[in-house]
């Protein structure tokens, strides 16, 4: 840990921060590094040459082929761990184990297993490891979780023309945001689940995936994710007795917000809507602000490591029993 001197009589402590991967959204993670007070972004790891070239350029920082030369030379305080899916668990296993923090991107593994290795070795080595849900920091979400209290039926729709991440299917990428959303206001166990997709680029991985889930509690969710869409939606509809809410994530840097209740005066098949534009300043720097904090021991998880292994247990089910559908 660094401390720089400041003007006054005091001074700030700052991590050393590396970010593995220097894709879109590694860059991303090294952008706020670089502003934030509390961080010195001391390195980036990437095996592309051509990546490492631009990220030299852009941040001035050390560039590495590998982790173990950065472990090697200059082992940091903390890392983003934002490489492709199918390194996350090994890559996060060596940081942890060489006593760094971690956030990684969602999710940490592919497999319920690994993660909980990851959990447990975090834990043991009283560090701090921190998931990626980045939709958990969207103030519009908040608002979700505070407003509904015992939902009936949810559907949500992440769709996307293109497909950025080819290691994984849209279930890991896309729609596992959305479960993380839904088992966080759905407070009951799962009944049943049913999945069904299609295989259209030549790959293992499903690029358009439909499931619905049922609960014990009545509630019904429905999830669609697509990587071959024509156009980009990402929406949320939660309907519980009173109230319903819907979410538009997709104008981003905005989310809209309308809530639909019946009118006051019982008249029927009338509602009143209430429409809120919530200004979503920057999530993925309160997600890194969020991490650092607790790494300086003054800031509760949001979201427990139970709630990570939930949704992803949720999500592999999903792979398991569409990939069972297609052999």
């Amino acid at each position: 840990i660094v401390f720089r001197e400041t003007s006054g009589d005091e001074t700030v402590t700052s991590l050393r921060v590396a970010v593995i991967g220097a894709g879109v959204m590694g860059r991303f993670h090294a952008n706020v590094y670089a502003t934030l007070p509390q961080t010195t972004l001391i390195a980036i790891v990437d095996p592309d040459p051509s990546r490492r070239h631009e990220a030299q350029k852009a941040y001035g920082c050390t560039v590495y082929d590998t982790l173990a030369e950065l472990l090697e030379s200059d082992p940091p305080d903390a890392v983003s761990v934002a490489s492709p899916t199918i390194t996350h668990h090994e890559l996060t296993r060596t940081l942890l184990s060489a006593g760094v923090h971690v956030l990684v991107e969602k999710p940490a593994a592919t497999t319920v297993g690994q993660a909980k290795e990851l959990v447990e070795l975090s834990r043991r080595e009283g560090l701090v490891l921190q998931v990626g849900h980045i939709t958990r920091f969207y103030k519009a979400v908040n608002i979700l979780n505070a407003q509904i209290k015992n939902p009936y039926l949810v559907e949500a729709r992440r769709l996307t023309p293109y497909a950025r991440i080819q290691d994984v299917g849209v279930i890991l990428d896309l729609m596992i945001h959305d479960i993380d959303i839904v088992l966080g206001i759905v407070e009951s166990p799962i009944k049943e689940i049913t999945v069904a997709g299609h295989f259209l680029n030549g790959t293992e991985y499903e690029d358009l995936a439909a499931a619905q889930i049922r609960f014990e509690n009545g509630c019904i969710t429905r999830f669609l994710a697509s990587r071959i869409a024509p156009d980009a939606e990402r929406t949320l509809v939660v309907a519980e007795e009173h109230q319903t809410l819907h979410l538009d994530f997709a104008k981003e840097p905005h989310t809209e917000v309308a809530t639909f209740r019946p009118l006051a005066n019982g008249e029927e098949n009338h509602v009143q809507v209430d429409r809120r534009v919530v200004v979503e300043d920057n999530p993925l720097r309160r997600e890194l602000e969020h991490f650092l904090a607790r790494i300086g021991q003054s800031a509760d998880p949001i979201g427990t490591f139970e709630d990570d292994l939930r949704s992803l247990e949720l999500a592999t089910s999903l792979i398991v029993k569409l990939q069972q559908q297609i052999k």
